[in-house]
């Protein structure tokens, strides 16, 4: 027979179900196993939206029917909450135990007991229990602490084991309040063989807990890192996992517990009461008691969390698990501390420890983004010390001859340089002592960084991956710099000349220019404004020669691209791309014997470029378009590429009449309103007559 229930169930043919329970149409059996069939599946959008089925199904053993008590047998033991229990349904059936006609019988009021003692590990709230110790004094025995071990209950439960012998529940209540107070309960009156914490039905638990985790898995509970409430992972992953969940025993009626907060405004009301969890290391995965610790910062909360991870990094050192392959749980703890730094950004003791331990014996390759992003977050150090104890030990580890592992580590250097640049910036004013040494050591990670990108453009075959990895660092560079025009403790570094040139030459992508006129860009306008009027308390100072050599960048990528002078010397500051005086007539020669021939000096041109040719000619093919709509007649189009001599053909021929400065304008209009705004970018804060000539700002 088909299981009455399913997972593609409409609300209305799950309410037509509980209908034929109801009147009895449906057997004890074939309802238990469809109810678990059910309970496995997804429940459907509609009925979660109305209501959960679990609410439902209490209501119908709760209130009055007419079912059997073989029937409402198969129903209790066929409740399998996939999800957390709300308190809401203890209280449904809190409120349906006792004497009277409304009431269910004395076997379903014990069999709905017997329930919330199986779902007591996935209660939403597990201090719903405690709240209702008065109700189940004399029913349950798994939730007793000491407040509750009162001596007119002690009392109560000699005279019932008096009266009613040793049963089994009374037994293993007096074991619990006898480990309280064992010179009251004495005798044989505890004496039995009943274990005060013995689950009634274990089978039936392996599978609520197999159904739970299923559903944890599913619906993604670890990303939901917003909620304002405790994370329970499943009882089964939380027996497993090394970092222990958030619990909190010591507490009294004026305080409260993170497991009682249930939302953001509850959170902001009790925060100055609330009492932190027995492990704080907790924090490392739980995002209520990150919020609380980042709020409520103290020193003893974070030598607590660093006591535990010693504790733990001593434990793995010391039983030889990270020789050569990092175990699973210290891979784990791992993974959990790095999500922690990202929110509080410094590295515990602890941590750097262990990792100064670990970097020689490791491969550079096992876990290697977990490792990098960790060290990511190391302080600004005398910059020597730390080059000599830490980053040679990674570059040795991570380097291997592969040009992906040299973009890796360069890539690790990025976010590095990053997180020292969100240091210097939120350093308190006035500067604290020791503020240069800092400003030193930056400058000397910038220095080891740049040298590192320069390495992989001249040491690899060149990629578009690798290229936009040594761009990605630039960009992070000049992000930092342009700080300096506001900051004191930033200072303008620039690239290596090498770098610029190789970045232009080596794989002259559109993006590639773009990006690198961009960031080229940004270093003119920090270098002017820092320089014109620079930060209060600015020690720094610009010599004339260091602002020269990198104005030849500039003055060499305008002679490239817009001014059709190539390499020229002549120029003021022009490095002439580095290139030796020898190498050009060889060059020269080289380029007039293709077939048609190049000029040198116009080669790079924004017409003759490899990366801009195309876009030039479609430029033009615009005009030509705008000019056609505009009714104007065009008798000869251009086929390109265009030349200051074409364009005079052009217009004398009957083609539309633009002049060479138009043009090269035009185009970096319509590179800009594609995205590629770089190069306009340069050129305009560049070049005197464009000063001020509005560009589309996009890279």
């Amino acid at each position: 027979m088909p299981a009455i229930l399913s997972a593609g169930m409409s609300a209305a043919g799950f309410q037509g179900v509980v209908e034929l329970i109801q009147s009895e149409q449906v057997s004890a059996e074939e309802f238990e196993q469809s109810l678990q069939d059910f309970a496995v599946g997804k429940l459907p959008s509609e009925v979660e939206a109305q209501q959960h089925p679990l609410t439902t199904l209490l209501d119908v053993v709760t209130l009055p029917n007419h079912l059997d008590q073989a029937s409402i047998t198969a129903i209790i033991k066929g409740l399998y909450p996939s999800t957390k229990v709300p308190s809401a349904h203890i209280f449904t059936i809190v409120n349906a135990l006792g004497q009277g006609k409304q009431k269910p019988s004395p076997g379903t009021q014990n069999l709905l007991l017997r329930w919330i003692i199986m779902v007591q590990d996935v209660l939403d709230e597990p201090t719903v229990l405690t709240k209702l110790y008065n109700v189940f004094f004399n029913l349950l025995d798994m939730i007793s602490i000491r407040k509750h071990v009162k001596p007119f209950r002690i009392q109560m439960l000699l005279e019932l084991s008096r009266n009613f012998g040793n049963e089994p529940a009374l037994v293993g209540l007096l074991k619990v309040y006898k480990e309280y107070y064992p010179d009251v309960i004495v005798g044989q009156s505890a004496a039995g063989k009943s274990s005060p914490f013995e689950h009634p039905d274990p089978e039936w638990r392996g599978r609520l807990h197999v159904l739970q985790d299923a559903n944890v898995r599913a619906t993604d509970i670890y990303a939901n890192t917003t909620s304002f409430k405790v994370v329970r992972r499943g009882v089964k992953r939380a027996r497993t996992a090394i970092v222990p969940e958030v619990h909190t025993y010591l507490s009294d009626k004026l305080s409260t517990t993170l497991e009682d907060i249930n939302g953001v405004a509850h959170f902001i009301e009790k925060l100055d009461r609330i009492v932190l969890p027995n492990q704080l290391v907790s924090v490392l995965e739980d995002p209520l008691l990150r919020h609380y610790v980042m709020l409520k910062p103290n020193h003893a909360t974070q030598r607590r969390i660093d006591d535990w991870l010693s504790m733990f990094f001593d434990a793995q050192i010391s039983s030889k698990q990270i020789d050569s392959h990092m175990s699973k749980a210290l891979v784990e703890v791992l993974e959990k501390v790095l999500n922690y730094l990202r929110y509080s950004k410094l590295m515990p003791k602890s941590v750097s420890s262990f990792l100064l331990a670990f970097l020689p014996q490791w491969d550079g390759k096992d876990n290697r983004d977990t490792i990098l992003s960790l060290l990511v977050y190391l302080p600004i150090d005398a910059f020597e010390e730390l080059r000599q104890s830490i980053l040679e030990k990674i570059d040795f580890a991570v380097l291997d001859n592969t040009v992906e592992s040299a973009a890796a580590l360069l890539e690790y250097y990025t976010s590095l340089v990053r997180h020292w640049t969100v240091i210097l910036l939120s350093l308190p004013d006035p500067h604290p002592p020791g503020v240069e040494q800092m400003i030193q050591s930056f400058a000397a990670l910038v220095d080891h960084s740049s040298l590192l990108s320069l390495s992989l453009l001249a040491s690899y075959t060149p990629t578009q991956s690798t290229i936009s990895t040594v761009l990605s660092y630039h960009e992070t560079l000049v992000h930092t710099i342009s700080y300096a025009v506001s900051h004191a403790q930033i200072r303008i570094l620039t690239p290596y000349a090498e770098t610029v040139y190789l970045l232009i030459f080596l794989n002259p992508t559109l993006s590639t220019l773009s990006r690198l006129c961009y960031i080229l860009a940004t270093y003119k306008r920090t270098f002017e404004a820092a320089m014109s009027k620079p930060p209060p308390g600015s020690r720094h100072e610009y010599p004339r020669g260091y602002v020269n050599h990198f104005n030849g960048f500039l003055m060499d990528i305008c002679n490239l691209l817009w001014r059709s002078r190539a390499f020229n010397r002549s120029d003021t500051n022009a490095l002439a791309c580095l290139l030796p005086p020898s190498i050009l007539p060889q060059i020269a020669a080289y380029l007039d014997m293709l077939t048609p021939p190049y000029a040198l000096q116009t080669v790079f041109s924004l017409s003759h470029n490899l990366s801009l040719s195309g876009p030039s000619t479609a430029a033009i093919r615009d005009l030509e378009e705008k000019a056609v709509t505009d009714g104007r007649v065009v008798r000869t189009r251009h086929i390109g590429p265009v030349t200051q001599r074409s364009l005079e053909a052009l217009a004398m021929d009957g083609g539309i009449k633009v002049s060479w400065a138009d043009y090269r304008l035009e185009v970096l209009r319509w590179l800009g309103e594609r995205g590629v705004g770089g190069i306009g970018d340069l050129m305009s804060c560049t070049m005197k007559q464009l000063m001020g000539t509005k560009m589309t700002a996009a890279r």
